[in-house]
């Protein structure tokens, strides 16, 4: 009866979740408010792409926001053909997001063959939208960069050959054009392959060289002298030692809203399997980089409004994940039962629901 009471609970709550970004992104979605430098500037690039320009004149030069060119592309078609709108760039980002719910419940549905924990997943992960942003709908590039880490992730998963890592190389070779945060991934994909696959690293690595760096310079050639400046130089010029930026990434978000299921994941290296190792491990390698990209993040003299976002859309995966591994461990112990077991990792997943719930209720009433 608890189960299936705790069953249904994370049913509802995920449903609601979902309900709730839905309606939320839709408010905003068509708001004629502009939201933040990133967003104009997603726009300027897109309007320029549309025309002809170079997305990246000497004017934007100063604007201090480290814009990589595959999300303005993808936003300059609809600019071509319907004129500048603010709901264009908000719209790929919520499609985005939605999409990358998806992908992550069928990962921990196919990581734990649980439906309940895959539908869980989801509804957090849109649920840790709101730790950070009072609009649903925005987070566009990081939000992309993200698909295209877990698609990535799930190549290296799923395949065996030199194929399959070279396809992953180009998923994530795209991500580092979609966000500079895209680097901490591709290299966390390069050190999960060099421990599990010395023939499957060398396949990753060697079209991540051509396609990041033939990118690199083939972009500061096609896109003009100031690409490499607005995409790379312009957020490098913002850091900034700020410990209290540390603490608070630390301590009130990461051990904070999404407590649960950061202790969850810390426990699970004390499992007698190491979570470091074999293919499953590249949803840890991708969570160990989601950590170092927002603790860069808050590392800058401009904090972005993306810093937590990476970590709660992984540890949205590897939470579950874990409390299942641990609990399915602990109750192969003399006097366990796996009825109890079940029950613990509904119960975990509740509580977690409830902070993120606690964290994000002034989104409630987003602003308008």
């Amino acid at each position: 009866m608890l189960r299936r009471s705790l069953r249904l609970t994370l049913w509802l709550a995920a449903a609601l979740a979902v309900g709730g970004y839905i309606v939320l992104s839709v408010r905003v979605l068509f708001d004629a408010t502009p939201r933040g430098a990133t967003e104009a500037a997603i726009l300027l690039q897109a309007r320029r792409m549309a025309f002809g320009q170079t997305p990246y004149p000497e004017t934007t030069a100063g604007s201090g926001v480290p814009l990589m060119p595959a999300f303005p592309a993808l936003v300059a078609p609809f600019v071509g053909q319907l004129g500048t709108q603010l709901w264009q760039p908000r719209l790929i980002g919520f499609l985005a997001t939605l999409v990358l719910a998806i992908v992550a419940a069928i990962v921990v549905i196919r990581e734990t063959k649980s439906a309940t924990l895959g539908v869980t997943s989801a509804g957090m992960l849109l649920m840790g939208q709101g730790l950070e942003w009072s609009t649903p709908a925005g987070g566009g590039p990081v939000s992309l960069l993200l698909l295209l880490v877990l698609i990535g992730g799930l190549v290296l998963r799923y395949t065996e050959g030199i194929v399959g890592a070279a396809i992953a190389s180009v998923l994530f070779s795209v991500g580092c054009f979609t966000h500079p945060s895209g680097l901490w991934f591709a290299l966390a994909a390069l050190v999960h392959l060099a421990i599990i696959s010395p023939k499957r690293f060398w396949s990753y690595t060697i079209v991540l060289v051509l396609l990041v760096c033939g990118g690199q310079m083939a972009m500061s050639v096609a896109l003009g002298p100031w690409f490499n400046f607005q995409a790379w130089d312009a957020s490098l010029r913002h850091v900034q030692f700020e410990p209290l930026g540390i603490l608070r990434y630390i301590g009130v978000e990461v051990l904070g809203a999404l407590g649960v299921l950061t202790l969850a994941t810390v426990l699970s290296f004390a499992l007698p399997t190491d979570p470091w190792r074999g293919t499953p491990a590249i949803w840890i390698w991708i969570g160990i980089a989601a950590f170092f990209a927002g603790l860069a993040a808050t590392q800058s003299a401009v904090p972005p409004a993306y810093a937590l976002r990476p970590a709660a859309v992984i540890l949205a995966i590897l939470g579950p994940v874990s409390v299942q591994r641990i609990t399915n461990h602990l109750s192969a112990w003399p006097g366990g039962t796996r009825g109890g077991a079940q029950a613990v990792v509904l119960t975990a997943l509740v509580l977690q629901l409830v902070m993120l719930l606690a964290f994000t209720s002034p989104l409630m009433n987003p602003p308008v």
